[in-house]
């Protein structure tokens, strides 16, 4: 079945979305690195995918978006996170999407053509939320305000390609009231 789901994913967005089959690293090609039971992929050059302390970062901060979300690494556990190094990422055929959760997390380490710093500054901590509490329409009242975890997330260093940067946590929230 998932097989199946994997090979005809565009066909059927919807089913995308809660299928646990989504990006997997290609055929033979082994994860970057593992945080708990998740596998990361880098598919990018950002600065900060290459710091040494970047499989730590990802730790601490997908730990701080699941206490923000109430969920627990079980939820994240055979899941991929991919970094990938273009602008956008393919998100049941929205091709203009910064992150995606379809079962694994797609994001961009970019942010309007600029690469990003940190971990902290990438679209992880709301794709995070897809993953444990789903709501695509961002109905949640939590889509609103990300203050409380981004202070969880401040006082980082960042990367570029000339040494370290400012790495200034983004709240990727919705600044409208949510549907519904």
């Amino acid at each position: 079945m998932a097989q199946l789901l994997e090979r005809s994913w565009f066909a059927v967005p919807l089913l995308a979305l809660v299928a646990c089959g989504g990006v997997r690293p290609d055929p033979g090609q082994e994860p970057d690195f593992v945080v708990r039971d998740a596998a990361v992929v880098l598919r990018t050059d950002a600065a900060f995918t290459r710091s040494v302390d970047f499989p730590a970062r990802v730790e601490s901060t997908l730990d701080a978006a699941l206490r923000y979300w109430g969920g627990s690494w079980s939820r994240l556990a055979g899941t991929t996170i991919v970094f990938e190094g273009t602008s956008h990422v393919a998100c049941a055929g929205n091709d203009g999407s910064t992150g995606c959760y379809d079962g694994d997390i797609r994001l961009s380490t970019q942010d309007a053509g600029r690469t990003v710093s940190c971990v902290e500054a990438t679209v992880l901590v709301h794709e995070v939320g897809h993953a444990v509490i789903g709501d695509a329409d961002h109905a949640d009242p939590r889509w609103m305000d990300f203050t409380a975890l981004a202070e969880d997330l401040v006082g980082r260093p960042g990367y570029d390609a000339s040494g370290p940067a400012s790495c200034d946590p983004v709240a990727n929230v919705w600044r409208h009231p949510p549907r519904g």
